[in-house]
């Protein structure tokens, strides 16, 4: 007895997860109890063939039990004896073989227990946290919806016992969609007052199995309070659960919290301004040196430049040291970026040029990653710099960086859009996917030898356009690929975690640089502007709302609106900040306006949808234009265009269109009415339009108010505190602990080491540059000294020679001597006083000549100079 339960509760301690991480939680469960008083039961009256075999599934001896149920096949299911099938011991035993042998010879993997709880088995195996039982019991077609007791807890069943913080299990059921909606958590009652099992587990299937593809008319399917409530629902989840994993990560329970309003120990970085060059040389290489997650954790950066920020400040209270160091990390990094102030380099004039080859293209688009990281930087910075009050004395910091991220978004877009437009006319305007487009004939093509496809009217033909595209497929022109590079922007801007009021401007910019680049190829080319192209153009934008569709999400607005108002001094003038949106009105058209901040805080969806308007609206007009026959008519359906001026209907009417073979022209008086009403109210239109325009010029004529300014880049703003709060602090009622510990500005420790490192070699070769510089003073004092008494000795030797006797000079010669030898011991004497000057080793043995040197005057020119 002893051994059997020494070695049962090795292998629940073995493989219990988590939850039921020990045998002695496992042993203190009072339904565990119950088995282990049952299985007791059968050891003292193990007679019968029942108890034997019950006996064999807690002990895994499988040839006792493959001999019970090849003699009685009937006792696998049988629960006479305790209450309890085999199945059931041997889950909470946990022998995963033996349940693969009773299920392999038909043991029912929903029948419920009678004695303990009324469980059915997966129930059971959820409840014990033992994923790899769960996994086997659906393979074996065990139901997860079934609930075993309808009179008393009709709703509990196997969904209803998993908990988020069952991370494996709950991810399991997660991903593999067996939640469903109205599956309710268990209550306080079953199993205790444990916090987290009074969590209801609200969770609905994910967005994207919802999505399903629309009609060229690109109605979303999703009201904006149904997704509202969807956001909610999963925010509340997700973040529970991340929450959760952070708390079990040991480097984070150990850190302190940070404090922003006091300077605490190992919360700055000391440094140097001699210092500043260095370290701005490691953090621009943070990004490429650094492996592992270090590479793209943008809070890094982020974090020692406000540590240096946070010491030059607080600790240092140098106002100057503060702002040259702000303003040396934001020109190093537009110059990393290439994104000057005020200059942006658009893609959207290459379009015309793909014949220049790939490589040329590559040089000219900018490098996503690199931008979406440092976009990343600035905001986890401005989050900091908000977070400890900076910008209330350097208000200036929060226009550059206001600044920074519009150049860093626009050049954003402008490289997307230069992937883009080489995909545009093959992907978007010239793919055909409707047979009935391709055979369509116009009235001024030669169709004499042009052939018809034939529609697919076999049953192999039909048959094989239910199957997915295979690779070749995949690679010929196609919306698809025209999606993928939005897929890749979307992918890196969640890598680096940029929060969604940035994300959200820089998709709006994307579509309307995508908007501009279409509109303009449709409206200049008469190729694009027929009935047929025009329906074939549209079912590939829908492509495009599909994918909006599938990665929707909107951003809940702050309840304060002061935005970044109160991040600034009380008496400066906020108005003197530029290149921000405008703040909302309180009128409904702010929300379809991209000038206004409201209209970022609408969904996705919308956002692309407004931009795409335009293209949108043209391309309805060059379906319907050919079908309208009297003024009323016509006055009707511009009046439902919001972004089409007169001008571009007029063009599209009297240049562009091109008929089909027997398609009815429109009437020459509706050409006249829109060619009057453009000159009554033109102008008019046009000042009243938030559209931007820019004028085609040609050599014969200027063509104003047609084509679409893709060039044109719109103001941003940046997230306020409240926002940053709720998406990298603590949230709501400070509750998100860990998550704030993870985003504040706190270093990694490898990361600090290097810093300090780097700081203390430069402390070093500043301390020895010092020394030399004072050992080469004293020594350049020292040799002027000995350089003056050197001439005032010449000055007398002078004297005595210019006597000019023979006996003088021996005289002079004799002294001459005797000066020397006094003047080597007074410098021996002084030796230990003064520093040796570096180069006197050049003075300490003269060479006499030993014969005179003099000129030859006949030898030279009379005409050279003698000196």
């Amino acid at each position: 007895m002893d051994a059997w339960t020494l070695t049962s509760g090795t292998s629940v301690l073995a493989n219990a997860s988590s939850v039921i991480s020990t045998a002695t939680t496992l042993a203190s469960d009072p339904y565990f109890q119950k088995v282990l008083a049952s299985q007791k039961s059968l050891i003292v009256d193990n007679q019968e063939v029942i108890a034997k075999f019950i006996l064999a599934s807690c002990n895994e001896d499988m040839s006792e039990l493959q001999s019970i149920v090849a003699d009685s096949p009937e006792l696998i299911d049988n629960l006479s004896a305790t209450g309890i099938t085999p199945l059931i011991y041997g889950i909470f035993f946990n022998h995963l073989p033996v349940l693969e042998f009773l299920l392999d010879h038909s043991a029912d993997p929903d029948l419920s227990d009678t004695a303990i709880a009324n469980y059915t088995p997966i129930m059971w195996a959820v409840y014990l946290n033992r994923l790899d039982i769960v996994k086997l019991l659906l393979n074996h077609q065990a139901d997860p919806y079934l609930c075993p007791d309808e009179v008393n807890s009709p709703k509990k069943n196997a969904i209803s016992l998993v908990y988020p913080e069952k991370t494996e299990m709950y991810q399991y059921f997660k991903s593999h969609n067996i939640f469903r909606d109205g599956d309710l958590s268990p209550t306080s009652e079953d199993f205790g007052d444990d916090y987290y099992n009074q969590i209801d587990n609200e969770i609905d299937d994910d967005l994207s199995n919802q999505i399903k593809l629309q009609s060229i008319t690109g109605t979303n399917i999703i009201a904006e309070s149904d997704l509202d409530v969807q956001e909610k629902e999963r925010e509340k989840i997700d973040s529970y659960v991340e929450e959760r994993t952070l708390s079990e990560d040991p480097i984070l329970f150990a850190l302190p919290e940070f404090d922003y309003q006091k300077l605490q120990a190992d919360q700055y970085l000391e440094f140097d301004d001699s210092d500043i060059p260095t370290l701005l040389d490691y953090i621009f290489s943070l990004r490429t040196s650094k492996t592992g997650t270090i590479q793209h954790e943008t809070k890094v950066p982020a974090a020692i430049v406000f540590q240096l920020l946070r010491y030059s400040h607080m600790k240092a209270e140098s106002i100057e040291s503060t702002e040259f160091l702000f303003d040396y990390f934001i020109t190093r990094l537009r110059t990393v970026t290439n994104t000057k102030s005020g200059v942006f380099t658009s893609g959207g004039d290459n379009s015309n040029k793909i014949g220049q080859g790939q490589q040329s293209q590559s040089q000219q688009t900018g490098d996503i990653v690199l931008l979406s990281y440092w976009l990343s930087v600035i905001q986890f910075l401005h989050f900091y710099l908000c977070k400890n009050g900076l910008y209330k004395n350097y208000p200036k910091f929060l226009q550059e960086l206001v600044n920074t991220v519009q150049s860093l978004i626009a050049t954003l877009s402008f490289s997307i859009n230069s992937r883009l437009n080489l995909l545009i006319d093959e992907c978007m305007l010239d793919f055909t996917s409707l047979i009935d487009v391709s055979n369509t004939l116009y009235a001024k093509d030669w169709n004499l030898f042009k052939t018809k496809k034939k529609h697919p009217n076999t049953y192999d033909d039909i048959f094989n356009m239910l199957y997915p595209p295979n690779e070749r497929e995949m690679m010929k022109p196609s919306p698809l690929r025209f999606v993928q590079v939005l897929g890749a922007l979307d992918y890196v801007l969640k890598l680096h975690q940029v929060d969604n009021i940035l994300k959200s401007q820089t998709f709006s910019q994307v579509f309307y640089c995508i908007n501009c680049t279409i509109f303009n190829r449709i409206i200049s080319q008469s190729k694009y502007c027929s009935r047929g192209k025009a329906i074939q153009i549209r079912l590939n934008i829908s492509t495009v709302e599909d994918w909006l569709r599938g990665h929707n999400f909107k951003i809940q607005a702050p309840d304060s609106d002061s935005g970044l108002k109160s991040l600034l001094p009380a008496d400066y003038n906020s108005s003197f900040l530029i290149n921000l949106l405008q703040a909302p009105k309180g009128s409904a058209k702010d929300a379809n306006d991209p000038h206004f901040l409201s209209f970022y805080y609408t969904s996705l969806f919308h956002i692309g949808k407004l931009q795409l308007q335009p293209t949108i609206e043209l391309l309805q007009w060059l379906q319907c234009m050919s079908t309208l026959r009297d003024e009323d008519s016509l006055v009707g359906t511009i009046n439902q265009f919001d972004s089409l001026n007169y001008y571009q209907i007029v063009k599209t009417m009297t240049k562009l269109y091109k008929y089909e073979v027997e398609e009815v022209k429109i009437p020459k008086q509706l050409v006249n009415f829109m060619k009057r009403l453009q000159a009554e109210q033109g102008e008019n239109q046009v000042g009243n339009s938030k559209s931007h325009y820019m004028t085609q010029t040609s050599f014969l004529s200027k063509e104003l108010y047609i084509y679409l300014n893709p060039n044109f880049v719109f103001p941003v703003a940046l997230p306020t505190l409240q926002e940053l709060i709720n998406n990298y602090g603590s949230g709501l009622g400070g509750v998100r602990i860990y998550r704030a510990k993870k985003y504040q500005p706190s270093i990694p420790i490898d990361v600090l080491d290097d810093v300090e490192e780097l700081l203390a070699k430069n402390k070093s070769d500043r301390d020895r540059t010092f020394e030399q510089q004072e050992y080469n003073e004293d020594g350049e004092e020292d040799y002027d000294e000995a350089g003056h008494s050197e001439a005032e000795a010449d000055t007398e030797e002078n004297d005595g020679i210019s006597q000019g006797t023979d006996g003088i000079s021996k005289a002079h010669s004799s002294n001459n001597v005797v000066h020397n030898d006094d003047k080597a011991e007074s410098n021996t004497e002084s030796k230990a006083d003064v520093k040796p000057f570096k180069s006197d080793s050049l003075f300490k043995e003269v060479q006499l000549p030993s014969s005179l040197a003099h000129r030859t005057w006949g030898d030279d020119d009379i005409d050279a100079n003698p000196w």
